[in-house]
């Protein structure tokens, strides 16, 4: 078992994740950990050590259709549409 899976099974987070750095944002590499507030809306945190902060809401709308919101960093937020399609 690694690391993160060890410490996202004890505390309970549904996804936890290591970013890479981001100059475009200012975030170095970051933490990422989530949880899923209901079926279909996804909360996620994102920080790094050296102050960035930022929280991502993901709300699926259909199977292969979200609703991206992202508030946080340097006073930056944005929305946006996702389509996935498995193939």
């Amino acid at each position: 078992m690694s690391p993160l899976g060890a410490l996202q099974s004890a505390t309970g987070i549904d996804r936890l994740r290591v970013l890479g750095p981001d100059d475009t944002v200012g975030r170095g590499t970051a933490l990422a950990a989530g949880q899923y507030i209901t079926k279909d809306i996804y909360l996620e945190v994102i920080t790094d050590a050296r102050g960035y902060t930022a929280t991502q809401l993901e709300i699926s709308l259909t199977r292969a259709l979200s609703l991206l919101s992202q508030a946080g960093g340097a006073g930056q937020s944005n929305l946006s549409i996702r389509y996935r399609k498995d193939y």
